[in-house]
This record gives structure tokens, sequence and C-alpha cells, in this order.
């Protein structure tokens, strides 16, 4: 795994590059550091699993096109995805970490101002870091490391609706985000048909 993140963590610093220079050319930049807490659950199963809570926190850069109220952002984001369960005194959890990788588009609603609403959409791929199971019950605690049966890429799509707190040469943001894989979270001989979907609340600065 670690032989897959590094590219991918080289290919988001040329990006953040390139868009460094375009910014210099014509457009405004901006980077920022971002975090809050994940709602994760497991979608598209049989079985009804409950909400596992996380963290997600990692840095972004975005780019603002001239004259419009649109704009692109990307980052590289610790995101800590999964499920719970219980059932007549036993507990379980599913816990998988990602590092993503969004590519946002983003909508300014609404006139320039020191409140800026804004809708965000777009794909993100996630790479799987880590994958434990976790039970617990009856005086029993057993937890295993699960990455071989969980797929090792998902590729996703986000949606989110936040506000900006334009602060002069910082800006303030919270942000209500809903992120959806596409892949399944295990490989084929152990798949139920589980899928990531996490509601993410999140505040960052930029700068």
């Amino acid at each position: 795994m670690k032989n897959i993140i590094l590219p991918i963590v080289t290919a988001v610093m040329l990006l953040f590059s390139g868009m460094l220079h375009t910014a210099n050319a014509q457009n405004p930049l901006s980077f920022g550091l971002k975090g809050g807490i994940n709602i994760s659950n497991f979608s598209g199963s049989d079985f009804d699993y409950d909400a596992r809570t996380g963290v997600m926190v990692g840095a972004v850069a975005a780019i603002s096109l001239p004259a419009l109220p649109i704009g692109i952002e990307t980052g590289l984001f610790y995101s800590q995805k999964g499920a719970e369960a219980s059932e007549e005194g036993i507990t379980g959890a599913i816990k998988v970490d990602y590092i993503e990788v969004p590519v946002l588009a983003k909508i300014n609603l609404g006139p320039p101002g020191p409140i800026q609403p804004h809708l965000m959409v777009g794909p993100y791929v996630g790479f799987n870091i880590n994958a434990e199971s976790e039970i617990s019950g009856n005086g029993l605690a057993i937890s295993g490391d699960i990455s071989d049966d969980t797929n090792s890429t998902e590729f996703g799509g986000i949606a989110a609706l936040g506000i900006d707190f334009n602060l002069g040469l910082t800006k303030l943001n919270a942000q209500l985000r809903y992120s959806y894989g596409f892949t399944s979270v295990f490989e084929t001989d152990f798949d139920d048909g589980e899928k990531n979907a996490a509601l993410s609340i999140t505040v960052g600065i930029m700068f």
C-alpha cells in the first residue's frame, strides 16, 4: 500500500504546483486545512448496520476562476469510515481508513460578501490504508486485520453544502458533505454489496 500512496501524494503535489503556476499567471489560489467528523455506514447490504463515527482531516488547495462564481478544490484527506453492529449483547465494528483525494467543482451562491454560501460536487478516489474488525461481548474481545478482505481502492462521489466566512486575508468555512462509494468495500469473496456512505461535518481555514 505504501507503494501506491507515494505516487498519489506526488501527483497531488504536482497538481498543487500546476494550480499555483496558473494562479500566479491569472487566478487567485488558496491553501488551507480542513477537519471534522465522519458519520459513516454501509449502504447496499441486506444486513442492518449501525453508523460509525470517525474523523476526517486534511490539506486543501482551491482555485477560483476569474469573473465567474465557480472554482475547483482538491486535497489530501485521512478519512475514517466503516460501520458497527450489535445483537444479543454482542457488538462489532468494521473500521476502514482511507487516504482520499477529491476533485470538486465549487459553485458560489449569491453575490460575493462576508458570508458566502456554496455548493460542491465531484468525484474522489480513496486508498485503503487500514482495515480491521472488532467483536466484543460476553467477556470476550476479538480484533483482527481484514485488509486482505477489503478493496484497496475506492471510487466515489461527493456533494456538499457550505458557508465561507471572508475575513480579509483568511477565510473560515463550515461544510456538510455527503460521500458515497461506487466501489464495494469488500473483495468479491466477502462482498455482500456493502458500499461506504458517509455524512461529514467539517470546519476549515483557507489562506
